[in-house]
C-alpha cells in the first residue's frame, strides 16, 4: 500500500497570531481559514495546518489510497486506532492512531 506524507498540523492556542506569523514566511500561501479555529497553508505540494487547541503539539497527516484497508491492516498488526474512519466536519474522511509517546497520526 502506498502512503504519502501530506502535511503537518500544529496545535496552537491562538490561530490568528500563528497565522499572522506563518503568513510572513517565504513560500507559504494561505489556502483556507476558519477564523479563530483553523488555518491551512500550502507549501509547494504539501500542507501546514494551524489548529486551535488548549495544549501546543502537532499531528502528522498520511494519505493512503484505501482508508478502510489501512484501518483494517493496522488492526491486524496490533495497532488499535483511536477511532473508526469517519467523515469529518471539514469534508475529509479520516481516522487517528496514537503512537507510544502520544503523538497523533491522522490517516486520510
Amino acid at each position: 500500500m502506498s502512503t504519502s506524507f501530506e502535511g503537518l498540523t500544529l496545535h496552537v492556542t491562538d490561530v490568528q497570531r500563528a497565522r499572522d506569523f506563518y503568513a510572513r514566511l517565504p513560500g507559504l500561501v494561505l489556502e483556507r481559514e476558519r477564523p479563530g479555529e483553523f488555518a491551512l497553508f500550502r507549501i509547494s505540494d504539501r500542507w501546514l495546518g494551524l489548529l486551535r487547541t488548549r495544549e501546543p503539539g502537532f499531528h502528522i497527516e498520511l494519505a493512503v489510497p484505501d482508508l478502510d484497508g489501512a484501518y483494517a491492516g493496522l488492526r491486524e498488526k496490533g495497532i488499535e486506532p483511536r477511532d473508526r474512519p469517519r467523515e469529518r466536519a471539514w469534508g475529509e474522511r479520516t481516522f487517528v492512531v496514537v503512537d507510544p509517546d502520544g503523538h497523533l497520526i491522522e490517516f486520510q
